[in-house]
């Protein structure tokens, strides 16, 4: 229990001081995105602790009018190393919890370096809540998990590029 505070305390620290601007980007008159998310103005210091208590009250990600957001390359480096990470990982002999701790390393590394701003930045982050619910979740000595979490990285391309 005392982990897992720990880490929506430290979680909550990275939405609060890791992205440099949060303004939106607004859509061309003529568009509307669907019904299925209400575009919000988004505040890190507002709103993500609810976030992060229950993966029904997490966000879903959408896509912009069909198509990916576009995500800065630090980001995308990011997930590919968290994905590197588990596929290179010795599932036989590795230590689990250095596994964790290099994740959740990368993981804090992908705030830190955040610059996206707008639209995009709030379905980055609608994209980020389940992976930092997850490896709170995780047990990492179980492959099966590190493969739901492995197959979760795998979907980043579907959203953002």
């Amino acid at each position: 229990m005392k982990i897992q505070f720990t880490l929506t305390a430290f979680a909550l620290v990275l939405f609060t001081i890791g992205c440099n601007n949060a303004t939106r980007e607004t859509a061309d008159a003529g568009q509307q995105h669907t019904d299925s998310f209400q575009q919000v103005e988004h505040d890190h210091a507002d709103g993500d602790q609810e976030n992060l208590e229950s993966k029904s009250e997490i966000p879903k990600v959408v896509l912009d009018y069909g198509k990916r957001w576009i995500a800065n390359k630090e980001t995308t480096d990011g997930i590919a190393n968290m994905s590197g990470m588990i596929d290179k990982y010795d599932r036989t002999n590795g230590d689990p919890k250095a596994l964790k701790a290099g994740l959740e390393e990368e993981f804090a590394l992908i705030f830190e370096r955040c610059t996206m701003t707008g639209e995009s930045h709030n379905q980055l982050h609608n994209y980020l809540l389940p992976i930092h619910q997850e490896m709170s979740d995780i047990d990492f000595s179980k492959s099966e998990e590190l493969d739901e979490l492995k197959a979760y990285l795998g979907t980043y391309k579907n959203y953002l590029e």
